[in-house]
């Protein structure tokens, strides 16, 4: 598809931009800082999850201060409004180490591979989530392939994915299309680049037919009255996808690491409760490899070689 092509293109564009200065001439990684077995002050950062910057900050800081604490170091925290900026501020060394989109982690550790995952979140205690398409309840069609049918018999449809950077909102329908051998730009009257929340505010107000979301946002949408559950409906589910990844930069201590990773795996759900947003019930070891779907859906679509 040629806006796949155009979004691969720009992917590589952002890296180079962000990290001008960071490779060689031979377009070889930038290893980050350099190692060291002390640290005078840790870095985080983390996504665009919630609608604003400010309760992005107020939901995910009690949790990062936490692990500074358990690090005994004094901490900052750094909370991005794409998905794309919060991976490359890890790989260029800005960051120490982030809560990650599984997309951004692949696409950021596809062109450092010392980047390294060392749990993955737990979603009401399964290390799993959904990417979904969905319309409004009264919409003239129940699944992905009527909407499909009716789009193509009539007046095209408006679909909308979200940020190229993120996983569910954009990698994944992107793949499921592909798999079905067809092109969204075609078949409907497509457009992308939004936030998750504008995607669920556009299908529950009517200025688009369909967007793609996640399980996880639509129970923070629902729960804080922003859209009411019966205003709904998903018409098409993913498989299972692995949550996000905490990550951290190459060289980081690998006793800082390990310590961290403790922390995670080990956290009570007392702890959870306290520290983490709603629904989100603790940590699992992970070394990378339960993201290799991610991985494959990048590669299929043609947006890592």
């Amino acid at each position: 598809m040629q806006r796949i092509r155009k979004w691969k293109n720009i992917l590589i564009g952002t890296v180079g931009v962000l990290l001008v200065g960071c490779a060689s001439a031979n377009n070889q990684s930038d290893p980050g800082p350099e190692s060291t077995t002390t640290l005078d002050s840790i870095s985080f950062g983390v996504g665009p999850y919630f609608p604003t910057p400010n309760e992005n900050r107020q939901q995910f800081e009690p949790f990062f201060d936490a692990l500074a604490a358990e690090l005994d170091l004094p901490g900052d925290v750094t909370v991005t409004e794409d998905w794309i900026g919060i991976s490359e501020a890890l790989r260029s060394g800005t960051l120490d180490l982030a809560w990650l989109g599984p997309w951004g982690y692949v696409l950021a550790h596809h062109n450092d591979p010392s980047l390294e995952a060392i749990a993955t979140v737990k979603y009401q205690d399964e290390p799993v989530y959904y990417s979904v398409l969905i319309a409004r309840a009264d919409a003239p069609f129940d699944t992905l392939e009527e909407a499909i049918a009716l789009s193509q018999q009539g007046e095209k449809l408006k679909l909308s994915l979200a940020d190229v950077g993120s996983t569910s909102g954009w990698l994944i329908p992107q793949a499921e299309f592909k798999r079905r051998n067809l092109n969204p730009e075609t078949v409907f009257d497509y457009s992308e680049g939004a936030s998750h929340a504008a995607q669920v505010i556009g299908v529950s107000t009517g200025q688009i037919d369909i967007a793609s979301d996640y399980n996880r946002n639509l129970d923070v949408m629902i729960a804080e009255g922003r859209i009411q559950a019966d205003e709904i409906k998903i018409i098409w589910q993913s498989e299972p996808l692995p949550n996000d990844p905490i990550v951290v930069r190459g060289n980081f201590p690998e006793a800082y690491k390990k310590q961290l990773q403790q922390k995670l795996v080990n956290l009570t759900p007392a702890e959870a409760a306290a520290l983490l947003p709603e629904n989100y019930t603790g940590f699992v070891a992970s070394d990378g490899s339960n993201y290799q779907p991610i991985e494959a859906a990048g590669l299929a679509l043609e947006v890592l070689k």
